[in-house]
């Protein structure tokens, strides 16, 4: 059985000490890291389904079909093209610059950062309620701490976990963040952005959240997502 504390307790440590050893602050840290955390997240849950699927594949030649967006779709999750896949992106060589990658718009790619934030845009396309919500501000970090962290989080315990759990990871990371970029008034506000991105974590189907941070009510529904004051 997983530790969750321990769990949640070394991935922050892991992630909070590198940004300790580079000059950017936390309030720059805090979007990257959790866009991080949610598309570990996402690959995993892909996996999953994507393995459910092949189960009763048909065959063609003796191969099963390759799985499309709209397998995932009929099962309401999250397509991943390759180039948004964590394991793609963690296991990609040092020297990123020398692969001639290209983003999605056709243009060379010559950090990892670029990469990520491809990645980032792809998952977006895939989600009407993602649009423009993942952070896409990865070149400030350099290529060795990016991937240190993208290391970090390919943790096999979050394989083994659920939605709810990972928002409990977070809830616990957001609480951190929160002591260094804390408004004038001491009140922490939870973007919209990463509001809207928490509620795709739990794939809630309908009901209303109160945001207590904020706070507020976000009230969801299949296919969309509402604020309220």
């Amino acid at each position: 059985m997983i530790n969750i504390r321990k769990l949640e307790a070394e991935l922050w440590e892991s992630a909070d000490l590198l940004r300790a050893g580079s000059k950017l602050t936390s309030n720059q840290y805090c979007m990257p890291v959790l866009g991080l955390i949610f598309l570990r997240y996402a690959y995993s849950r892909f996996k999953k389904v994507e393995a459910e699927i092949l189960k009763n594949r048909p065959m063609r030649n003796g191969r099963a079909l390759p799985v499309e967006a709209n397998d995932f779709a009929a099962k309401s999750a999250l397509f991943l093209p390759k180039e948004a896949q964590y394991a793609y992106l963690v296991n990609l060589p040092e020297n990123v610059a020398a692969l001639d990658l290209k983003n999605k718009d056709g243009h060379t790619m010559t950090s990892l950062g670029e990469v990520v934030n491809n990645a980032m845009l792809l998952v977006e396309q895939q989600s009407e309620q993602l649009s423009g919500v993942l952070p896409k501000d990865y070149t400030i970090f350099s290529d060795e701490l990016l991937s240190e962290l993208l290391r970090i989080f390919n943790n096999s315990a979050l394989d083994e976990v659920g939605g709810d759990i990972i928002g409990r990871i977070y809830e616990y990371f957001l609480n951190k963040f929160a002591k260094n970029i804390a408004s004038d008034d001491g009140v922490f506000f939870t973007p919209k952005s990463l509001v809207k991105m928490i509620v795709n974590i739990l794939e809630p189907k309908s009901g209303i959240l109160l945001d207590i941070k904020t706070p507020r009510l976000i009230q969801f529904n299949d296919s969309s997502t509402d604020f309220a004051a």
